[in-house]
């Protein structure tokens, strides 16, 4: 059972319900039989009109869920028919069917391509990206920064490998800014260690302009000219004068527009 319950309490004994049952779910109406929501007894609704629990009712004695009211249309069709929902809306009422657990629909929701992708697929890859939570911070606070008295912040990201020099440890992976650049510049690595040359920087930059789509930006983005840009940095672990040697293996820019083009529609 989902241990999210805040309006539910431990009653003093078992509950009688009605064999009808009117819902209010986020502001929105149902009304269904209490066997259909007692159909799956180890899911959070069996449990929350199984008579073990006080669930609270509005000013309409409506018995009242704190969850998106329109997705919950889909939980019923569920629960009544065994309907699957649409592919548009699968990894929403995914996550609605984790938090009532439903395990059926939750079985049956994992292999539909929106939620494979997104679930098993694009997470896998996030959780696989070095420091990627941190790069896409760092790239967000950039773009704050950088928005004052214009109207886009406009972001160059380098991604770079070392030379390997025999006697001389490799750097341990970064992400930080590069003022000797520009003040609009990331640097991120070096990536030697974490896969395929130009495989890993691809996926890093397409995952996170997915990932701040989604999360309401307006971003563009675009490579720039593969420029191997060589640089040197003197070791600081002893006298001995060697330099790390770094080049660029991606180079690319995000532009966050903050004003919308008036008569140009979202695609």
């Amino acid at each position: 059972v989902n241990p999210n319950r805040e309006n539910m309490a431990d009653p003093p004994g078992d509950r009688k319900f009605p064999a009808v049952i009117p819902l209010n779910v986020g502001g929105h109406h149902y009304t269904t039989s209490l066997s259909t929501l007692r159909k799956y007894e180890s899911s959070m609704l069996a449990a929350m009109f199984s008579g073990r629990y006080h669930v609270i009712q509005d000013e309409q004695k409506r018995y009242f869920i704190d969850r998106d009211g329109d997705l919950f249309q889909y939980i019923l069709k569920f629960l009544r028919d065994s309907e699957v929902p649409p592919t548009s809306v699968a990894v929403q009422v995914y996550k609605e069917a984790l938090y009532y657990g439903l395990h059926p629909l939750i079985e049956i929701l994992k292999s539909s391509p929106p939620v494979r992708a997104e679930y098993e697929l694009r997470e896998s890859l996030r959780n696989s990206l070095p420091k990627y939570k941190e790069f896409k911070e760092k790239l967000i606070d950039l773009a704050y920064e950088l928005a004052n008295n214009s109207h886009c912040s406009e972001i160059s990201v380098h991604q770079y490998r070392e030379f390997l020099v025999e006697g001389l440890q490799a750097q341990s992976l970064s992400i930080r800014r590069d003022l000797t650049r520009d003040e609009n510049t990331i640097l991120i690595g070096p990536l030697n260690d974490y896969g395929k040359e130009g495989q890993l920087e691809d996926s890093m930059l397409h995952c996170v302009l997915y990932d701040l789509r989604e999360e309401g930006f307006n971003v563009d983005f675009r490579m720039r000219e593969s420029v191997c840009e060589y640089w040197t940095q003197k070791n600081k672990d002893n006298d001995i004068p060697m330099y790390h040697e770094f080049y660029d293996t991606v180079c690319c820019a995000f532009t966050f527009n903050w004003w919308p083009i008036k008569g140009v529609k979202k695609k």
